[in-house]
């Protein structure tokens, strides 16, 4: 594969997505550069204008954008949806999302072709070593009404000692549990294969990613049955009506048989560590470069 040079936009920071999928492009021996690039790849609105005045100043650069989620709570969504689809979309040489689900709808607002490319996973892995010596865990923004930490809680309260047995990290404290912050990879990985749950209850999610990297170190992710994501990536033991009841019932269930759920979530987990890698995902992204 030759070298190019690529421009990389949108949220950057720890916790964004941008960071991997510029070391995914670096590893694949790609130069990241905003002079004469020969790719420019936004990952979220926030990149959408830069791209555009980018493109406008390289004509040739190929240009993707790709969109996370539609906030479907939010205020005057559709208006701001359709207004992003005029404004950027039709302007870009290819449009990306993250899964079918996004796909899904976005497609009532475009109507050419969307494609789906996964977002990276962090730097986490099995590793057999680690005991479980946590119970359950959560990692989100628990301030988000979308994420409903309050099942969280709620499911807890219902289960002996469950406030104690929870660590959770992410930007907000949600005055419950053992909050942590945020944490680098690393203590990240540690968490995600010392606990026996990761509870994701949200009601959408773009991918959930929580899901997806507590299952590649072994730990059983708890989702709702009316988050559409979870049924993209998650096996049908694993999801719950969206109550505290129905979760704090999965979790009795779960523990009945949890060696054998656990062996089920690794299996997933092998799938997606390969099919989330960060150098798997810029090459999914450069194939589309290379196919116009």
């Amino acid at each position: 594969m030759n070298s190019i040079r690529v421009s990389i936009l949108g949220s950057d920071g720890y916790v964004c997505q941008i960071p991997r999928i510029k070391e995914g492009m670096e590893a694949l021996g790609h130069v990241l550069s905003d002079e004469s690039p020969d790719l420019i790849y936004s990952n979220d609105p926030r990149g959408y204008e830069k791209a555009l005045l980018l493109k406008k100043k390289y004509p040739k650069a190929y240009l993707i954008l790709n969109f996370l989620d539609i906030p479907w709570h939010m205020p005057n969504i559709q208006k701001q949806t359709e207004l992003l689809v005029k404004n950027y979309f039709l302007k870009a040489d290819v449009i990306t999302t993250i899964s079918f689900k996004v796909k899904k709808d976005i497609g009532k607002f475009y109507n050419k072709k969307i494609h789906v490319i996964y977002n990276p996973v962090k730097d986490v892995y099995y590793d057999d070593n680690i005991k479980k010596n946590n119970i359950f865990f959560y990692v989100g923004r628990a301030s988000d009404p979308v994420k409903r930490f309050n099942l969280v809680r709620e499911s807890l309260l219902k289960i002996k000692d469950g406030e104690k047995n929870i660590k959770i990290c992410g930007p907000h404290n949600p005055n419950f549990g053992n909050y942590l912050g945020i944490i680098e990879d690393q203590e990240l990985n540690k968490l995600y294969n010392s606990s026996k749950y990761v509870l994701l209850p949200s009601v959408t999610e773009g991918i959930g990613l929580p899901m997806i990297e507590g299952m590649i170190c072994g730990s059983v992710p708890i989702t709702c049955s009316d988050n559409l994501t979870a049924k993209e990536f998650s096996p049908p033991d694993f999801i719950c009506d969206p109550n505290a009841e129905a979760i704090a019932k999965k979790i009795e269930e779960l523990n009945k048989d949890y060696r054998v759920k656990r062996e089920l979530a690794l299996e997933f987990g092998k799938k997606y560590k390969t099919q989330f890698n960060k150098k798997n995902i810029a090459m999914n992204i450069m194939n589309l470069f290379n196919s116009r």
